[in-house]
């Protein structure tokens, strides 16, 4: 229990009605009218599909003590509402505080970006437990911490979801956290209240562009992660983009620049490429430490820069964590290869943006003795404009494009398709639509030959396909490895 006037004054200390506030005890937190137990304090969200104001009356049918809202509400007698003017800030801020500030008795990685968020932290858990260190992570593919691995329903959960979550870290004793940080969370405030300690910024390419409407929207929300770091905390840019040049003069907090290309704290060069790991020269300053990763390509070239730069801000043995690179394990749906026998290669891969697909392409084709065979689809309720480059970027980099549904949710995933094909040159002979996933990977492995290697892009991970009928059982990596075994 908390005094609604404590929760106010620590977590939105500007604001003016807190010495008027009615000494109330609150239970707990909840925007959900329907989980509303009794004293609880509950949040009418303004939401694009629904407001929670239209809310409030279940929600003190069902025992909330007081009420925060966005513009004033008519309530019950002796029901205190309280208008703020963010009351998803409000709730992020005093999740912090309900649960005692948990983000503080850790050392907070924040790691944002259009693309390789999810590598980024997967080579920080694993060099920081190398190191002994407990950590945990939230993240795309699950949180883990303390042996517990919950499967993750979006990439950064809501503030009350993430603050409990972060107080069971803290009574586990852990002492890093790395947070995937996406930038629908930044706008809609799920993180703030939490201290960070590093602020990672990968790349900005072309997504998400449904939500957000411009680039410059798009850059405002992840700068959200950099605007708002205490200047004794750390912001790890890489200055090979463009976003991320603009980036370094918007954050209070210590700038660390990363890259190949450009002149910045610690770099890699002298770079080579191979099948099945990249060497390359890491340079601090004018020290060199030779790299060996067992991740291809040069956007995971990126990855590994960005995650030894935090190992080296953190303190940790930099030597130490550049021999455990040797031993990573790869992630879940990132160019994760399916073992084949047939003499060809297969890769799953969650690349869904055009910069995601084209850098895994790239990365593959170099090493496609004969053909690079691309199947991939685009997600429904998503931005369409992205669609059609897509389809010119797999025709670019393949030799044959098999163009299927990815998770076409409410959409038809014939008018998906399309929309894909028309970015594809009329002049690209090899291309087909096979909008059943399952044929689709099927005719992929079955029509590959000695030399060639086939990708399967857009799912990695994901182990359900969405449709306008729900969720169902789905699994790239499953499927090929029945083809594969006969089945």
């Amino acid at each position: 229990m908390m005094s609604l006037k404590k929760l106010f004054s620590e977590a939105l200390p500007d604001w003016k009605g807190v010495p008027e506030l009615p000494e109330i005890s609150i239970a707990g937190l909840e925007c959900d009218s329907r989980k509303i137990q009794k004293d609880f304090l509950f949040f009418a969200i303004p939401g694009a599909k629904l407001d929670g104001g239209a809310f409030i009356n279940e929600a003190l049918s069902k025992g909330a003590v007081a009420v925060i809202a966005a513009k004033p509400v008519n309530g019950p007698p002796g029901v205190p509402v309280l208008v703020v003017p963010e009351p998803r800030e409000a709730l992020a801020r005093m999740a912090a505080v309900f649960y005692g500030r948990p983000s503080k008795q850790m050392r907070v990685i924040g790691v944002t970006g259009t693309n390789g968020k999810t590598t980024v932290s997967f080579l920080l858990e694993h060099l920081l437990i190398s190191q002994n260190q407990n950590t945990g992570v939230f993240g795309t593919v699950s949180t883990r911490f303390a042996g517990q691995e919950i499967p993750a329903q979006e990439t950064t959960p809501g503030p009350l979801k993430i603050q409990p979550l972060l107080f069971q870290m803290a009574e586990a004793h852990v002492r890093y956290a790395v947070m995937e940080v996406s930038s629908h969370a930044l706008d809609q405030h799920r993180v703030d209240g939490i201290d960070f300690e590093i602020a990672i910024f990968t790349n900005l390419t072309r997504d998400h562009l449904d939500y957000h409407k411009s680039f410059e929207n798009y850059f405002a929300a992840k700068s959200r992660l950099f605007t708002t770091l205490s200047p004794e905390k750390f912001a790890i840019i890489n200055a090979d983009d463009e976003w991320g040049q603009k980036l370094v003069s918007r954050t209070p907090g210590k700038v660390r620049t990363y890259g190949i290309d450009t002149d910045c704290e610690f770099r890699a060069s002298d770079i080579e490429w191979h099948v099945d790991s990249t060497r390359f020269q890491f340079m601090i300053g004018k020290k060199k430490i030779e790299v060996e990763s067992p991740l291809v390509g040069c956007h995971n070239v990126y990855n590994a820069l960005a995650a030894l730069s935090a190992v080296s801000v953190l303190g940790l043995d930099l030597k130490k964590a550049v021999a455990d690179l040797k031993h990573f394990r790869g992630v879940p749906g990132r160019l994760e290869r399916v073992a084949c026998e047939q003499g060809f290669l297969v890769f799953v891969d969650y690349a869904h943006t055009p910069d995601g697909l084209q850098n895994v392409l790239k990365a593959l084709k170099p090493y496609a003795k004969k053909k690079l065979i691309t199947v991939f689809g685009c997600g429904g309720e998503r931005d369409k404009v992205k669609r059609p480059e897509m389809g010119r970027i797999a025709a670019e980099y393949s030799d044959k494009v098999i163009i299927t549904s990815d998770n076409p949710r409410s959409e038809d995933p014939n008018v998906i398709a399309a929309e894909i094909k028309t970015g594809v040159p009329v002049d690209f002979k090899h291309c087909v639509v096979m909008t059943d996933r399952r044929k689709a990977i099927r005719q992929a492995l079955l029509t590959a030959r000695t030399g060639d290697i086939v990708l399967l892009a857009g799912k990695g991970h994901e182990t359900t396909q969405v449709t306008h009928e729900g969720a169902f059982p789905f699994s790239d990596r499953k499927e090929a490895e029945k083809v594969l075994s006969g089945h």
